[in-house]
């Protein structure tokens, strides 16, 4: 396939595309979005205001969930939208669902060596498997989920960090670090995990709506 003006090839949907690398058209909007919040997020962790950091994290994870359903919706995506939608869905989820928990941890305080090691343990499985996904992807369409998908930290460490304010600080702040260990062994273990339906993708966003207004209420 012949390479267009604007050094890529396939069709760009967007004007913009004209004028930048990559591709600025619906299918991943939504992506770019979750990785600016996922950056707001990181920045907020080192400023302190760690709730709106899980805000980020929640936001984030939403739309992660929704952006894949929206790219299935463009049928005429060509091959290389289709191969970057899937590269870029990787990169947010590394900024997202790796480094800023990370950066929320070290914001609650868990910085002393031992989770320091921890961090390096969970940020090198969720990479690996967040590239072993990326071949198989490129491959053929993905039935199942091969290892705990990353995205699953929108989900977890929201509910910890609800149920801190309910116990003693110093134990939150464990639990929130070692709960990193299992999760980083189920992101390169074998399991495999079916994808959401319909009916999971709304209680999920049923639960970023809920999760989100009870975050800034017990702030």
């Amino acid at each position: 396939m012949p390479e267009n003006e604007n050094g890529s090839k396939g069709r760009d949907a967007s004007k913009l595309g004209r004028l930048a690398v990559g591709f600025y058209d619906l299918s991943v909007l939504l992506t770019y979005v979750g990785i600016a919040f996922a950056v707001i997020g990181i920045c907020m962790a080192f400023r302190d205001e760690l709730a709106i950091s899980m805000v980020c994290l929640i936001i984030a994870g939403f739309c992660d969930m929704t952006d894949g359903a929206v790219a299935r919706s463009f049928k005429n995506r060509a091959e290389d939208e289709r191969t970057f939608g899937i590269q870029m869905d990787s990169l947010a989820d590394a900024v997202s669902f790796v480094v800023l928990p990370v950066a929320i941890s070290l914001g609650i305080g868990n910085d002393d060596p031992v989770n320091i090691a921890i961090y390096a343990f969970y940020v090198l499985a969720g990479l690996i498997r967040l590239g072993y996904f990326n071949v198989l992807a490129s491959k053929s369409e993905i039935k199942y989920y091969t290892g705990l998908p990353v995205t699953v930290a929108s989900l977890v460490f929201p509910l910890i960090w609800i149920a801190h304010h309910f116990m003693n600080d110093l134990w939150a702040a464990v639990i929130f670090s070692a709960v990193m260990v299992p999760m980083a062994l189920l992101f390169i273990s074998r399991i495999q995990i079916n994808k959401l339906g319909r009916t999971a993708q709304a209680a999920l966003g049923a639960f970023a709506v809920v999760g989100i207004a009870v975050i800034l209420y017990l702030d």
